[in-house]
């Protein structure tokens, strides 16, 4: 292969190698803002990878360009033609890989994923040609070349390397949700009345949630208070004009196994039944002209949410239980249990 051609085919492959990995890289940042759930150290692989691949990009351009005046006397460094060539064959590969899987069955699903697969086999027989012209001529360092564009290079693909280092850490830890609970009570009223109902617990360690610090009365008046009963630990809610009150807690990212568990390690405090695992909860009212709402929801931020309410339940005087309504949604599946 002549000098000018496989210079030539080296430049081909460095811009378009870097504008497809450029295009991934734009991809993956797409998947993980559109969908639940995050990585970690997200801000800082991006930072590094589009950093790492536009210096690389560039400055093996720049190691090629030394020779467009005297494409016949062109030599490709070592390190220069393994990046161009690495990135070429990566990101095509990277490219097809999904499609592979995603377009599989009849003659159609195989022709259409041959033709979206086309930007990756270009990438890889670009990168075949780059280790060829890299292989088949001189390897040496040319006399021309400046320092700090051999420095800059070299820089540029440690940033590169701490990058995808970063993001291989980042992808094994797996997906992370931004867990949150919120507990919501709506008491309609028209006399001086005094409650006692469910509060959030924590069943791993069998203590009231830290929620409840947060809560506040959005609506209405009302003096509330954490209270011990012959049924359990309650929410005394002392109101005569009838009030809501809300509390919403972030509780830290978590990855899908321990959010699922940490949704499910939670529930409402005075339940009844045998072994407190029936769905219905003992509530005391003052008097009998009142109305209960109450919901308690945990979502682990990665498409599992389990919700216990209470909805509308009318209160006669004194303790009764109430039945708790179960919503349990995954992904798109909801299922109720009364």
């Amino acid at each position: 292969m002549k000098n000018r051609s496989r210079l030539k085919i080296l430049k081909i492959s460095c811009i378009y190698g870097g504008i497809l990995s450029l295009f991934l890289l734009g991809l993956y940042v797409f998947f993980v803002v559109a969908f639940p759930g995050t990585v970690k150290f997200m801000p800082i692989q991006v930072a590094l990878l589009l950093a790492g691949i536009v210096s690389v990009t560039v400055f093996s351009y720049m190691h090629l360009n030394y020779a467009r005046d005297n494409p016949e006397e062109f030599t490709c460094p070592i390190l220069s033609g393994i990046i161009i060539t690495a990135i070429s064959l990566s990101s095509g590969l990277i490219f097809i890989y999904p499609l592979v899987f995603l377009y599989q069955g009849d003659l159609s699903s195989a022709v259409a994923g041959f033709m979206y697969s086309i930007p990756g086999y270009i990438s890889l027989i670009l990168g075949i040609l780059s280790a060829y012209a890299v292989l088949s001529g001189s390897r040496r360092s040319p006399e021309g070349l400046v320092q700090w564009k051999i420095r800059g290079l070299q820089l540029s693909t440690v940033i590169l390397a701490t990058g995808i280092v970063v993001s291989g850490i980042s992808l094994s830890s797996g997906i992370l949700g931004d867990t949150m609970m919120r507990y919501e009570l709506t008491i309609d009223t028209s006399e001086e009345t005094t409650l006692f109902v469910p509060l959030p617990v924590d069943e791993s360690n069998n203590v009231i949630v830290g929620l409840i610090d947060g809560l506040e009365v959005i609506e209405g008046d009302a003096v509330w208070d954490i209270v011990d009963t012959n049924h359990g630990t309650a929410l005394e809610v002392r109101t005569s004009t009838g009030c809501v009150l809300s509390a919403q807690q972030e509780c830290g990212k978590k990855g899908r196994d321990e959010g699922r568990e940490w949704v499910y390690n939670h529930n409402i405090s005075m339940l009844s039944g045998a072994d407190m695992a029936a769905y219905e909860a003992w509530v005391f009212s003052s008097n009998a002209n009142t109305t209960l709402y109450l919901e308690l929801s945990m979502d682990n931020g990665l498409g599992v949410v389990l919700s216990y309410s209470c909805d509308d339940i009318s209160l006669s005087e004194g303790w009764k239980t109430v039945s708790v309504d179960v919503l349990v949604a995954s992904g798109l599946v909801a299922t109720i249990r009364p």
